[in-house]
C-alpha cells in the first residue's frame, strides 16, 4: 500500500487554512496532518510532526512565513515547503527561494493543480505558478552579461566565425578581404576579452551573443 503524502498549513485566514484542509484530505493520497496560524506555532509543531510537505503563507502575523522558512529549514531541513501566497513580486519569490522554499504558487491555483505540484515536491520537483515561473526565467534573463559593445559588422563575423566558416568564407560571404575579417577579429577578440578563434566561439555560444 503507497503511503499518504502528508502534508501541513500554515496561513493565518481560518477559512483557507479549513478549505485546504478539506481539499487534502479528501483527495486520494493525501493526508493534512497539521494547521497552523502563525510561524511561531508552525515552527514549534513542524519539527515534531515532520510532514512531508508544508504550504506556507508568507503575510503571517508577526513572524513572515519568509522567516518561518528560514528557521524551518535550519531545525528540519527534510521538510519541503511550498510558498501559497497572493504575493507575486519579485522580492517575495526570490526571498522566498532563498530562504529555502521550493515551489511558489499562488492563491488562485485549482485544487487539483495543488495536489500536483505537492506531489511533484515528493518526488523532487519544484513547482511554480506559471506567472511566477515567468518572473523567474525574466529576472535570471536580466542577470546574463550584457554583450559585448560589439559593431555590426563584429557581430556579423562573430556570427560566421561560430557557424565554423574559415576566415575566407567569411571574407567572400561579406565581400570583405581575408585581412579585414582578421582586423575584426582582432577587434572581437579584445572586446570578449580572449585570446583565440576557440575562446570566442565559446564565449559567444555561453552569453547568448549569436
Amino acid at each position: 500500500m503507497n503511503q499518504n503524502i502528508t502534508v501541513a498549513i500554515v496561513d493565518d485566514k481560518r477559512d483557507i487554512r479549513e478549505g485546504l484542509q478539506l481539499i487534502i484530505d479528501h483527495a486520494e493520497g493525501f493526508q493534512c496532518v497539521a494547521a497552523y496560524s502563525d510561524g511561531e506555532s508552525a515552527v514549534d509543531g513542524l519539527q515534531k510532526v515532520k510532514p512531508d510537505v508544508v504550504l506556507m503563507d508568507i503575510g503571517l502575523p508577526q513572524m513572515s512565513g519568509i522567516d518561518c522558512v528560514k528557521i524551518l529549514k535550519d531545525i528540519a531541513p527534510e521538510i519541503e515547503i511550498i510558498m501559497l501566497t497572493v504575493h507575486a513580486d519579485n522580492d517575495y519569490i526570490f526571498e522566498s527561494l532563498r530562504a529555502g522554499a521550493v515551489g511558489y504558487l499562488v492563491k488562485n491555483i485549482f485544487p487539483s493543480k495543488l495536489l500536483n505540484s505537492i506531489k511533484e515536491v515528493k518526488n523532487g520537483g519544484s513547482p511554480m505558478s506559471s506567472s511566477i515561473a515567468r518572473k523567474v526565467v525574466s529576472s535570471f534573463n536580466s542577470f546574463r552579461k550584457p554583450a559585448a559593445n560589439l559593431t555590426k559588422r563584429e557581430k556579423e563575423v562573430l556570427d560566421l566565425l561560430c557557424q565554423g566558416k574559415s576566415y575566407r568564407v567569411i571574407a567572400d560571404d561579406l565581400f570583405i578581404s581575408p585581412d579585414t575579417v582578421r582586423y575584426h577579429l582582432k577587434n572581437i577578440y579584445k572586446k570578449l576579452q580572449v585570446n583565440s578563434k576557440y575562446e570566442a566561439v565559446i564565449k559567444a555560444l555561453k552569453d547568448g551573443m549569436v
